[in-house]
């Protein structure tokens, strides 16, 4: 399923920004109450020009059923021609706390799934202390925008709205 995960970092006054490790969860419902979830640790951050760049690596992504995980990575997915969901935010419309302090806010940036680009508002909150960046983010995302088949299994098809979460901690290097 459509999975990448996001928030990104603040700007003004960072030196460049880096970071890896945090982890990325999705979810997605279907019929009767179905509830699809899955998860990475496949995350990188780091900055490029003037932007924030997440990146979330799908070939990981794990729903905690092995079938449905290389249905999902080889079908739908289709990680061996697509590795990662990708995240792009211009640093100037983030907002960047002082130490031991707390930002949030929302933004827009470009999200890159599946070969394809689109806009994409999402949520993030931001803990500085010192400088690592303790963040978290959200954005929704449709499936069939980004060119990918909605998931089916024996008669069970998950709609193709997805909520993606993002944690991790970024420094200012």
């Amino acid at each position: 399923l459509a999975v990448l995960g996001f928030s990104a970092l603040p700007a003004a006054s960072m030196g460049a920004v880096q970071g890896s490790g945090g982890s990325v969860t999705f979810e997605a419902k279907g019929p009767a109450g179905f509830n699809l979830q899955g998860k990475t640790s496949d995350l990188s951050v780091s900055e490029m020009a003037s932007a924030v760049r997440v990146s979330v690596g799908l070939a990981t992504l794990d729903t905690g059923i092995e079938l449905r995980n290389r249905h999902m990575r080889e079908k739908y997915l289709e990680v061996q021609k697509y590795p990662n969901a990708v995240l792009v935010v211009d640093r100037s419309t983030l907002r960047l706390p002082d130490d031991g302090r707390d930002s949030s806010g929302a933004a827009n940036g470009t999200i890159t799934i599946h070969g394809q680009s689109h806009p994409a508002s999402f949520e993030y909150k931001v803990h500085r202390a010192r400088d690592a960046f303790n963040v978290t983010g959200a954005v929704h995302v449709n499936m069939n925008d980004y060119g990918i088949q909605v998931p089916s299994y024996l008669g069970i098809t998950v709609k193709p709205d997805v909520d993606i979460a993002a944690v991790f901690v970024a420094h200012d290097t």
